[in-house]
């Protein structure tokens, strides 16, 4: 499906626009950490439609950038911070460790 923005026709998949929109979220989200917004209050703040917006912003929830939350018949985005690696690698060494033997190692 095709949407009409001014003059110009953008398909409604994965384009370089969606990703610059995916971009300005991030930053957007970014620079306020603390904030829970709306698709139509995220679309006014970064000046973009909100269809696409929220199409974006659900893309971001899957890769586990933003988080989801339904408040009545709202649902709402916040900036999830990524992972530090030392983060990472407590989590890992907390994890149970197969032993060389039971791989099929010698």
């Amino acid at each position: 499906m095709s949407r009409l923005h001014g003059e110009r026709v953008f398909p409604g998949g994965n384009g370089a626009c969606d990703s610059i929109i995916r971009i300005e979220l991030i930053t957007h989200f970014h620079r306020h950490p603390g904030m829970e917004c709306t698709p139509e209050r995220m679309a006014e703040a970064i000046g973009r439609d909100r269809l696409r917006v929220e199409a974006q912003l659900k893309k971001l929830v899957q890769l586990r950038i933003l988080q989801e939350r339904a408040r009545g018949k709202e649902t709402y985005y916040r900036y999830l911070p990524p992972v530090s690696v030392s983060s990472r690698e407590r989590e890992d060494t907390d994890l149970p460790r197969a032993n060389d033997a039971s791989m099929g190692m010698s």
